[in-house]
């Protein structure tokens, strides 16, 4: 009896069951044959997630949290403001630091000014000095020219005189000329020397401006000290501001307002939007033909009618056996061979709504070579 006399005597119950059956089959061998050829030519595996760099947000000084201004799941955007500090003591440090360095400027252009007057009056000083000496010198040669005259004179009379060949007053003129002209001469060498110390004393207070200088040298480098305190003051204070360094999605808030908080403290965990990836960790036996730049399909729990696709960016060096806390050690003879599971970072190609969010679960299959 032939195949089509069977179906025709057949009931229609049989008739359903046989084209379900039938129907079943045509399904399942393409199917079957399709899930074959895709375990032959992917290498697959469940343990996978979506990542992405997390980033704790510190402040760089400590204080009580004054304002916070984002919350968990807030989207923010590179330096923007997520959290104040209560501003009271930098604040006033900052004020303290300006009033140091306005005081500092201050000593400065006093010494400058101070310096600059003691100059010009020592400048006309030595000029008075050095005219002095002139003038004094001038006047001992004159003087001394006097008084060798009158020397001669002196002499020559009193010769005279002894031989009875002027008369007495005429000796006694001449002798008080000549007493005059030699005290004069005595004053004349005074005034040299008076000329000569007081040049020198001009000159040893330039040694006042030596110092003045010094003072003022230690005074512009107290002056820069304090342009870095107040610059340092400056960023304290700023730094109350707490500030995003990237672009991304707030994932966890640990602290609320009016906390004390210190540098290392997170406040905020950010994640980086432009940077979510998916981390899988492949078996060593599956590693066969895997290379980078192989594409790879993305199944997400999260979004099971959703197909996404990436691309192998990342194969690791070493297992991730090798960075646990106490690793195995086998020395002891005690061993099971266990498979081991490389980590393979894969770069998300199509996803421009940014669904995929860190911690979700990924099945992969990477096209092999």
């Amino acid at each position: 009896m032939g195949v089509i006399q069977k179906w025709r005597q057949a009931d229609l119950k049989s008739k359903i069951t046989n084209s379900v059956c039938a129907v079943a089959m045509l399904i399942a061998v393409p199917w079957g044959i399709h899930w074959l050829y895709y375990r032959f030519t992917h290498a697959i595996t469940d343990d996978a997630f979506v990542e992405s760099d997390l980033i704790n947000i510190t402040p760089r000084v400590s204080g009580h949290i004054q304002e916070l201004l984002v919350d968990e799941s807030h989207t923010i955007t590179k330096d923007q403001i997520l959290a104040l500090l209560d501003p009271v003591d930098y604040q006033a440090q900052y004020d303290l630091a300006q009033a140091k360095l306005e005081r500092a400027y201050k000593n400065v252009d006093a010494l400058r000014v101070t310096i600059t007057k003691t100059e010009q009056v020592l400048e006309r000083e030595t000029a008075i000095a050095q005219n002095g000496i002139i003038t004094a010198q001038e006047d001992l040669r004159k003087t001394q020219a006097h008084f060798e005259r009158i020397d001669r004179d002196y002499k020559r009379i009193a010769n005279l005189y002894e031989t009875r060949s002027i008369a007495k007053h005429q000796f006694d003129a001449i002798a008080a000329e000549h007493t005059a002209a030699e005290a004069s001469l005595n004053a004349a060498r005074v005034g040299v020397t008076v000329a000569q110390k007081t040049y020198e004393r001009v000159v040893a207070e330039c040694l006042v401006i030596e110092e003045l200088r010094k003072k003022l040298a230690a005074a512009e480098k107290e002056a820069k000290e304090a342009e870095k305190g107040l610059e340092v003051a400056r960023l304290n204070l700023e730094h109350t501001k707490v500030k995003s360094p990237i672009n991304g999605v707030v994932a966890k808030k640990f602290i609320h307002a009016g906390d004390f908080v210190s540098p290392g403290f997170p406040i905020f965990s950010v994640y980086d939007m432009d940077n979510v990836f998916v981390r899988a960790h492949l078996e060593e036996t599956k590693l066969k033909g895997v290379k980078l730049g192989q594409m790879v399909d993305l199944d997400v729990d999260a979004f099971p009618r959703h197909k996404f696709h990436g691309r192998v960016i990342k194969i690791g060096d070493a297992t991730g056996a090798k960075f646990m806390l106490i690793p195995r050690d086998t020395t002891t003879g005690e061993f099971t061979k266990v498979v081991q599971r490389i980590p393979i970072k894969i770069e998300i190609l199509d996803d421009p709504e940014r669904l995929l969010k860190p911690g979700y679960s990924v099945t992969i299959g990477i096209k092999l070579d």
